[in-house]
C-alpha cells in the first residue's frame, strides 16, 4: 500500500519561490507599483534588441543598419549598464533594510526585456517594410519581390525569432545576475538570490507554451487538450493526488527540510497540496521517488568496492521502495491510457520532422498512439502534398507505431522516468512564469514625467538609475568608523638604522607608509594622523549613498592588509638584521558625524571612535611579557583581573589586554558591521586551531573596485582571572570581538559555508 511508505527516507526537497511586495507602497493608481528605469539603459536596450533581431531573423544586408557592429562591445555595454542598474537597486534595498526594493527591480527588469523584444520586433519589421518602400521607387522590380518573400519569412518565423533573441538575452542576464548575486549575498545572505532557471525559463519568450515545437525542442511533448494523448492536467492532478496518499497526515503541517529551495524571507506553512506541488516542481526528487534503475547501477559499484554492509543496505532498502513506488505510478497511468503517448513522445523524434508542418507534432502522435485519428491524418497528407511538392511516405511512422507497441515493460518504465523528469521541470517553469507574470502585472514602469513627478512627490516610486544619472552635491557625512595602528618597535630600527649610516625616513616611506598609502582608495579610507609609532585612518559614510556604507567592513579588511605589508616588511628587516615592527590594530566606530577643528590650514578631528580605537589597539606590557612566551591561536586576548578595592586604584581601566599582530573591533562596529553585510554565525571546534569551542562570524564585503573579500570574526567571553598567575577564576558576562587572520581558520570556514 502507498501509504506504508514514509516519505521521510528520501529526504524529498521542496521548490518554492516567492515575490513578495507586500511592504512595498502602491504608486499613484493605489493598484501597481511604480518603477522607474534608467532612461540610459533602456536606450542602449531598445538598440541592442533591435540589433539582436535583425542578426537572429539572418536578415540580408538591405535591412542592416549597422553592418559593422561589434558585438562583443554591443553585448558588454549592456552588460555593464544592466549590472549597474541592479547594484543600484540592491543598495537602495540595503539603505531601506527591505529586500523587497530588490525583488521588484529584478521583476521589473525581466517585464522591460520581455516588452521591449515583442515591441523591438514590431520595429524590426516596420524598418523592413520602410525599406522595400524606399526600393519600390529604384523600380527594380525582382529586388523588391525578393526583399517581400524575406519580410514574409521573417513574419512566419516569429515566435522562432522572438523564441532565439529571448534565450540570447536572457542568457545575457543571467550572467549579469550571477556577478551580482555576489553583492546580494554579501547584504542579505543566500536567502536574497532567485534562482537561475526563473530568469532562463524559455516560458517566458512564447505566446503559447503548448506548442509542439518548443515542447519538443525544450521539455517532451504533451498538450492541455484533452484530445491530446499525454494531457498535462490529468499527469499533475495524478501526481499530486498520489504524493499526497503517500505523504503522512502528521507531517502536514510540519517544516519541510532545511535545503528547502525557498527564496522569500519569511517562514511559512505549506498547505497539504501545495507541499505535493513543491515536491514536483524540484526536478531531483523524480529520481529519488522513482529511478532505481540509478539505483541498481549504484548497488552494483557499491558491491564491486566491496562497501560497507549498512551502506549495501540502505541502497537495497532504497531500490526497492522506489521500485514499488514505479510500479503504482505505472498503473496509474497505463489506466489514463498514457503510456503509448509518453513511449511516442521520445521515439518518433527522429522522424516528425519530415511530417511536420504539414501536420502538427500533436497531430503526429496522435497518429502513433490514437488509430482513429489516422484515416483524417492521412487525408491531410494527400491534400497537402500538391502545396509542398512532395509526397508524405507513411513507412517511417508505420515502423514507429512497431516500435512503440514492442517497447518491453521493462523500457516502458525507463522512459517513464525520463519523462516524468521532463514533466518535473515544465511545471516548475509553468508555475515561474505564472509567478513573473502575475507579479510584473502588477508593476507600472513609467516613462511618462507627469507620473514619474506626481509618484515622486508621493514618495511612491521606485527608481533604479546607473551611478551618473544621480548628480548629488556633497552629501553630510552620517557616521563613521576610525582605525588605529599602534606601531611598536619604530624606535628601535630608527636607532639601528642610524648607527648602520642607513636612511630610515626613506626605509619607513618606501616600505610601509607608501604601500599603506596605496591600499587606502580600495576601501575608501583617509589618513587623520600618521607618525612612526601610530597610525589612524577613517572612513566616512555619507548621507543617500547606500552603496558606499560598508565602512567597519572595509575597515576591517584594510587592516588585515596592513597587517599583510607589516609581515613582509619585518620579513626584509629580518633580512637586514633590523628588528621587527609589531602592531596591534583598534576599530572604532560612531554613529553620528565627527567633529572638525582647523589649526590655521590643518584639519583636526574629534571623535569618540577615536578614543575607542586607540584603547583596543593597545598592549598591556605585563601581559605581553606572560603571553609572547605561549603559542597563541589568536592575536587578541582580554582579560578582567579579579580585583579587590585596595588594587583596584592601581588600574586605569576593569580589563587587560592583549593585541600583538591583531585586531580588535569595538562592539558598536560589530553591530554597524552585522547591519553592513549578512553574517553567518558558526558555532566550531577546531581542535588544531582552538581546544575551546569557538563562536564565528563570517561574510563577504565589496572593496570600492568591486572585489569581494572575506571577514572572519571571533566573539569570546572575557574570563575573570588570578593577577597572580592569570589563572581562569570563572567567565564574566561581557565579550570582545577579534577581526581573525589565522589562515587555517579561513580554511576551516571557506569548507564550513560551502
Amino acid at each position: 500500500m502507498l501509504n506504508n511508505i514514509d516519505l521521510n527516507k528520501f529526504q524529498l526537497k521542496a521548490y518554492s519561490i516567492e515575490l513578495p511586495f507586500a511592504l512595498l507602497k502602491l504608486g499613484v493608481d493605489n493598484v501597481r507599483y511604480d518603477v522607474y528605469i534608467s532612461s540610459e539603459f533602456r536606450k542602449v536596450t531598445e538598440r541592442f534588441i533591435f540589433e539582436l533581431i535583425i542578426k537572429t531573423a539572418d536578415a540580408s544586408e538591405p535591412f542592416i543598419i549597422n553592418p559593422e557592429i561589434n558585438w562583443f562591445k554591443e553585448t558588454s555595454e549592456f552588460q555593464r549598464l544592466c549590472a549597474e542598474v541592479l547594484t543600484d537597486s540592491i543598495n537602495k534595498a540595503k539603505s531601506q533594510s527591505e529586500i523587497q526594493i530588490d525583488f521588484l527591480a529584478q521583476t521589473a527588469l525581466v517585464k522591460m526585456l520581455t516588452e521591449e523584444i515583442q515591441h523591438q520586433y514590431e520595429e524590426a519589421i516596420q524598418h523592413c517594410k520602410n525599406v522595400i518602400r524606399k526600393q519600390e521607387f529604384s523600380h527594380q522590380v525582382e529586388t523588391t519581390l525578393k526583399l517581400r518573400e524575406e519580410v514574409a519569412s521573417i513574419i512566419q518565423r516569429k515566435n522562432q525569432i522572438v523564441r532565439n533573441v529571448g534565450a540570447e538575452l536572457f542568457e545575457y542576464f543571467v550572467e549579469v545576475q550571477n556577478d551580482v548575486n555576489k553583492l546580494r549575498t554579501a547584504n542579505f545572505g543566500d536567502n536574497a538570490r532567485l534562482p537561475e532557471e526563473l530568469f532562463s525559463n524559455p516560458i517566458l519568450q512564447m505566446a503559447t507554451h503548448s506548442d509542439g515545437f518548443f515542447m519538443i525542442e525544450n521539455y517532451v511533448l504533451m498538450g492541455h487538450r484533452l484530445e491530446d494523448p499525454v494531457n498535462y492536467n490529468t499527469l499533475i492532478n495524478l501526481l499530486t493526488a498520489f504524493l499526497n496518499r503517500m505523504d503522512k497526515p502528521s507531517e502536514k503541517h510540519e517544516k519541510l527540510t532545511e535545503d528547502t529551495h525557498q527564496k522569500s524571507l519569511k517562514n511559512y506553512t505549506t498547505s497539504y497540496d501545495t507541499r505535493a506541488d513543491e515536491w514536483i516542481k524540484h526536478i531531483d526528487n523524480i529520481d529519488k521517488l522513482f529511478n532505481y534503475f540509478h539505483s541498481q547501477a549504484v548497488l552494483k559499484k557499491l558491491k564491486q568496492r566491496n562497501a560497507p554492509p549498512q551502506k549495501i543496505q540502505i541502497c537495497k532498502d532504497t531500490l526497492i521502495l522506489q521500485k514499488r513506488l514505479l510500479n503504482q505510478i505505472f498503473k496509474l497511468i497505463s489506466k489514463e491510457k498514457m503510456i503509448s503517448g509518453i513511449v511516442a513522445a521520445y521515439q518518433m523524434r527522429p522522424a516528425f520532422e519530415h511530417y511536420c508542418p504539414p501536420l502538427s507534432p500533436q497531430e503526429c502522435l496522435q497518429y502513433l498512439v490514437v488509430p482513429k485519428a489516422r484515416k483524417n491524418t492521412i487525408r491531410k497528407l494527400k491534400r497537402f502534398k500538391k502545396y509542398f511538392g512532395k509526397s508524405f511516405p507513411l513507412s517511417p511512422l508505420k515502423r514507429t507505431i512497431r516500435r512503440v507497441r514492442t517497447t518491453s515493460r521493462q523500457d516502458q518504465k525507463k522512459y517513464l522516468v525520463r519523462f516524468l523528469k521532463d514533466f518535473s521541470k515544465y511545471h516548475r517553469d509553468l508555475r515561474n512564469n505564472l509567478l513573473i507574470k502575475e507579479t510584473s502585472d502588477s508593476i507600472n514602469i513609467t516613462t511618462d514625467e507627469k507620473i514619474i513627478n506626481l509618484s515622486r512627490s508621493n514618495h511612491c516610486l521606485y527608481e533604479f538609475k546607473l551611478p551618473y544619472e544621480d548628480v548629488f552635491d556633497k552629501k553630510p557625512i552620517i557616521n563613521h568608523v576610525v582605525l588605529k595602528a599602534d606601531v611598536r618597535g619604530s624606535s628601535a630600527i630608527i636607532e639601528q638604522m642610524k648607527s648602520k649610516k642607513l636612511n630610515p625616513a626613506s626605509n619607513f616611506s618606501l616600505n610601509f607608509f607608501e604601500p599603506i598609502s596605496k591600499i587606502l582608495s580600495l576601501y575608501g579610507a583617509v589618513k587623520i594622523f600618521i607618525e612612526g609609532d601610530a597610525i589612524i585612518l577613517s572612513i566616512f559614510e555619507h548621507q543617500d549613498t547606500p552603496g558606499r556604507w560598508y565602512s567597519v567592513s572595509r575597515a576591517c579588511g584594510l587592516a588585515i592588509n596592513i597587517l599583510m605589508i607589516v609581515k613582509k616588511y619585518n620579513k626584509r628587516n629580518r633580512k637586514k638584521g633590523l628588528p621587527r615592527l609589531e602592531l596591534g590594530v583598534g576599530i572604532g566606530f560612531s554613529n553620528a558625524p565627527p567633529t572638525f577643528f582647523y589649526d590655521e590650514e590643518n584639519q583636526i578631528m574629534i571623535s569618540p571612535a577615536i578614543t575607542d580605537a586607540d584603547q583596543l589597539s593597545r598592549c598591556d606590557k605585563t601581559l605581553r611579557q606572560y603571553l609572547s612566551k605561549e603559542k597563541l591561536p589568536f592575536n587578541v586576548y582580554e582579560l578582567q583581573p579579579a580585583l579587590n578595592p585596595e588594587t583596584s586604584i592601581l588600574f586605569n581601566h576593569k580589563t587587560l589586554r592583549y593585541n600583538v599582530k591583531g585586531i580588535q573591533l569595538s562592539h558598536k562596529g560589530f553591530k554597524k558591521l552585522s547591519k553592513e553585510i549578512h553574517l553567518k554565525r558558526l558555532e566550531c571546534e577546531i581542535p588544531e586551531i582552538e581546544q575551546a569551542p569557538l563562536t564565528l562570524y563570517t561574510g563577504k564585503f565589496p572593496t570600492t573596485a568591486g572585489n569581494f573579500q572575506r571577514l572572519i570574526i571571533r566573539k569570546a567571553t572575557i574570563p575573570e582571572v588570578s593577577l597572580k598567575d592569570l589563572s581562569i577564576i570563572g567567565q564574566t558576562e561581557n565579550t570582545y570581538y577579534e577581526v581573525c587572520t589565522n589562515q587555517k581558520l579561513y580554511e576551516h570556514v571557506k569548507k564550513a559555508v560551502k
